[in-house]
């Protein structure tokens, strides 16, 4: 075959930034090539074929020119994608079809081009034209994988692209091509590979060849039923845009309704004041709360927080939605203070007081809270103009000497309970108004998925400001529990926090995956030959739960409980009952009262295993963002009609079917999600670019922000990665030094830490010339360079470690750190260590010097030579030297 010019530059066209497929498989790519495959064959309904013939004809085109059109449009939906390739095989070679456009425009073909309303029809006709040109450049197949460079052929897939078409008999036309064309080149078969027969004894038959390492036979024939389903709406409705196209029939839709609810008929009018009240007068002596040597029952409790909210009330005007801030550390008076705003009837705004002052000020700024709880020794960091402080402390007498007696009810379910500020995209945290309605949804439905007696001795470690810490404070206190609390140093110390559980036979601990992983290691060093399980819930949630680590958990805890939820839903929409760690954890199933849809870019249901996203109603629903109506109306939408109602068809026709069945108010998470075949959610990542970091949530738009606002920073990107450090996932920013100037790694976390909180601040640095950019002119965040050798490190001379001291340490943060290098005057945070890094070098370290280390110690010497000097001495003395 002569091959000219014109065809080498078409193809390169054709192949220029092409991306493999990636649709959605029931498992991982396997690391080592396998070959295996099965197939499925199906025959097509004799109606829905006269249909598609029918259609083709209309339209000018051949059977197989349809079939194509719907396979495109079919693998597009399945993986989320707008440009799509799929191979069709033709005299022993291979063309691929991409660029279906007709005239001189290279956009490459796009299934789901709204903006234009693309419908079958005209799909139709570009397929075939597209078909067409790739037969009059056709080029042996040796020559068209010559267009990709050797080093950007994926080793793990087809060379060229992932789904492939063909006849699978005569008919139409066609002759049979080699059995081979099924399998592919290369050392793996492609993802899919779609063939036809057409023949009159038989009728229009459908064949798929999947690799058996990537998928199950149950999503193979999922795959060719939805085909199905979306050719034969698609052929009786040709002129609809595809973006309308519902392939979905009543029986899925029915399913996926009852999977995506879970009613529950909780009393009505209910406040979380009133459930606390009834246990308190069922069993006032009983012990409500833990901390420390403090042990405080019911009815102290309840009479603390009465003299408090009298205060508030009475001194200060709190009542129905207004914010009340409160900024105490860990321990009984923060709890009593926050029991205080809701019996004062207002909502509370939780502070960390480890926050930057700048922090502090915007959320006081932000909610227009008029009044402040604290201690006197943060009043500094706390006072404003028209802003009052209530200290626990200097202000006590005044406070005892307010009424026992529990205030009239101030707010009621539609009131807001709280208010929690999370990272905003736009580089402004945004505040979450939540209601007491929804906060007691939340409870009654976390009573009923931990019955007792999980709920009697229930661990509360985490930070006020984190949603999750809602159901360690208030679950046990409306079924009759006591809490357990955590000081600063046990959270932060994960053997004095398994000391702690154990301690008390905690029933019920809630953390995130990143906070479990150390804490089961300090448990394994307790037990030691220990192999019976604790009477102990496992509760985990704020990120993705490793297959690994829930293996762990399985062997420590009587259950195992994954949870998922943003803010604005009120913690948690599902849950999912862990006994199998193997395959990818799911999410699991609603919480009780929540509404589940998952929907394509347009709204539309999706079928069991193609990913969409995840939109979150029902009872758990905030109200919005506090002040800002905007960004409430584009996140919060009104489900109308149902997508899921039945006989719902083409969408956004007034007055079709399904039209006025409304599903209510919803939140549109951003998650990327899809249905397991068993009824669950399995969590596949996010849409934009926010990140999820040790269970908070984290915008790098934000950081971003702030980054870009040093004088010293011309252009800059923030990206959360896990080759920076074994083991943990990094914030890195990539900074782009302005004119004239130079970077220093230590200057720009001071800049960061002005106004960001500790776990927003990145780890690691990378100074580059430039930003890589896409095509369109944006920031290419795939192309961003891993940390290792592009990673800027301290601006100090390079000083070995001098003595056995320093090479511990310095051998602990190599570890760790994954340093190739640490001297004795190396800073830990300047080579990219943070609090969990800083945990488990503690842990390290522990057993190296055979002493108790506070991770404070590493915050307050952050070189190796400090710190070595702290160990040397508190070996000596058996006392840490002052800070």
């Amino acid at each position: 075959m002569t091959v000219t010019s014109a065809a080498l530059t078409h193809w390169r066209t054709v192949l220029d930034g092409l991306e493999p497929l990636d649709p959605p498989t029931d498992r991982p790519r396997p690391a080592t090539p396998d070959r295996s495959t099965s197939h499925l064959t199906l025959t097509v309904p004799a109606t829905t074929a006269d249909t598609v013939r029918k259609t083709a004809a209309e339209h000018g085109v051949a059977l197989p020119v349809a079939l194509l059109t719907g396979y495109l449009t079919l693998l597009g939906r399945w993986a989320r994608r707008h440009d799509v390739a799929v191979g069709v095989p033709a005299d022993g070679d291979l063309l691929v079809l991409r660029d279906c456009l007709t005239d001189d425009d290279p956009t490459p073909l796009d299934t789901s081009d709204d903006a234009h309303r693309l419908t079958f029809g005209r799909l139709l006709t570009r397929v075939d034209a597209t078909w067409a040109a790739a037969r009059d450049h056709a080029v042996p197949f040796t020559r068209l994988a010559e267009l990709t460079p050797s080093h950007e052929r994926p080793s793990d897939r087809h060379p060229l692209v992932q789904a492939l078409f063909g006849a699978d008999g005569k008919g139409a036309g066609q002759e049979r091509p080699t059995e081979e064309w099924r399998t592919g080149a290369g050392p793996c078969p492609p993802d899919l590979a779609l063939s036809w027969a057409d023949e009159p004894r038989t009728g229009l038959r459908l064949r798929l060849d999947y690799p058996t390492a990537l998928f199950d036979a149950a999503t193979a024939e999922r795959l060719l039923q939805t085909l199905l389903a979306l050719l034969a709406a698609a052929c009786e409705r040709p002129a609809t845009p595809l973006s309308a196209l519902d392939p979905l029939t009543d029986e899925q839709r029915a399913e996926l309704r009852t999977w995506g609810g879970n009613p529950a008929h909780y009393p009505t009018g209910t406040t979380l004041l009133d459930l606390i009240a009834a246990q308190t007068e069922q069993n006032p002596e009983a012990t409500a709360l833990v901390f420390g040597d403090e042990e405080v029952t019911y009815r102290d409790l309840d009479l603390r927080a009465n003299r408090l909210a009298h205060r508030l009330r009475a001194d200060h005007g709190v009542g129905p939605d207004v914010p009340v801030a409160v900024c105490l550390e860990r321990g009984t008076e923060l709890v009593v203070a926050l029991l205080a705003v809701l019996k004062a009837g207002g909502a509370y705004v939780p502070l960390d007081p480890e926050h930057p002052v700048e922090r502090l000020s915007f959320v006081l700024t932000d909610t227009a809270a008029p009044v402040v709880v604290t201690r006197e020794s943060l009043r500094a960091r706390l006072a404003g103009a028209g802003r009052s402080l209530v200290a626990v402390d200097t202000d006590r007498a005044a406070i005892e000497a307010a009424g026992d007696d529990s205030p009239p009810r101030g707010a009621g379910p539609d009131h807001l309970a709280y208010v929690l500020h999370t990272s905003g995209s736009t580089g402004t945290p945004k505040g979450v108004a939540v209601t007491v309605g929804a906060l007691v949804n939340l409870l009654l439905g976390m009573r009923d998925t931990f019955p007792a007696p999980a709920t009697e001795r229930v661990l509360f470690a985490t930070s006020a400001t984190f949603d999750i810490a809602g159901v360690e404070l208030f679950l046990p206190l409306i079924t009759g529990g006591r809490i357990i609390g955590a000081d600063h140093e046990q959270v932060h110390n994960p053997r004095a926090l398994a000391a702690l559980v154990d301690h008390h036979a905690v029933t019920l601990a809630q953390l995130t995956p990143s906070a479990w992983r150390p804490l089961l290691d300090a448990f394994d060093a307790r037990d030691g030959d220990r192999r019976s399980a604790r009477e102990l819930t496992v509760f985990t949630a704020g990120e993705a739960l490793p297959t690994d680590l829930a293996a762990r958990m399985l062997r420590l805890g009587r259950r195992v409980v994954n949870g998922y939820g943003p803010t604005e839903t009120t913690v948690y929409a599902t849950v999912a009952e862990i006994r199998d760690p193997e395959g990818p954890v799911p999410i699991g199933r609603p919480t009780p009262n929540t509404t589940l849809r998952v929907v394509d870019d347009n709204g539309l249901p999706v079928p069991v295993g193609v990913p969409g996203e995840l939109l979150v109603g029902g009872a758990g629903v905030a109200r919005g963002y506090l002040g800002r109506p905007d960004l409430t109306a584009e996140r919060f939408i009104e489900l109308t009609p149902d997508p899921l109602a039945p006989d719902t068809g083409v969408l956004g026709t007034a007055g079709g079917p399904g039209g006025g069945r409304g599903a209510g108010r919803h939140y549109r998470t951003g998650d990327l999600v899809r249905w397991l075949p068993d009824g669950q959610l399995e969590y596949l990542g996010r849409l934009d670019q926010q990140v999820k970091l040790r269970g908070f949530r984290v915008e790098p738009g934000e950081i971003e922000s702030v980054l870009a606002a040093h004088e010293d920073v011309a252009d800059c990107a923030v990206s959360l990665r896990d080759d920076a450090v074994p083991g943990e996932r990094v914030l890195v920013a990539y900074c782009v030094p302005a004119a004239d100037r130079d970077l220093e790694v230590s200057a720009l976390r001071e800049w960061c830490g002005r106004t960001l909180p500790n776990y927003m601040v990145p780890g690691a640095y990378v100074f580059l010339d430039r930003l890589p950019l896409t095509a369109g002119g944006k920031t290419d965040r795939r192309a961003l360079p891993a940390p290792g050798d592009h990673r800027a490190g301290p601006a100090v001379r390079f000083v070995g470690p001098r003595n056995a001291a320093e090479r511990a340490v310095a051998r602990a943060w190599a570890e760790a750190l994954w340093a190739d290098e640490v001297g004795a005057l190396d800073d830990f945070f300047e080579l990219g260590g943070d609090s969990l890094i800083a945990t488990r070098v503690a842990l390290r370290l522990q057993e190296e010097f055979g002493l108790e280390i506070p991770v404070r110690v590493l915050f307050a010497r952050t070189t190796v030579e400090s710190l070595a000097k702290a160990l040397m001495t508190a070996r000596r003395t058996g006392d840490w030297p002052a800070d």
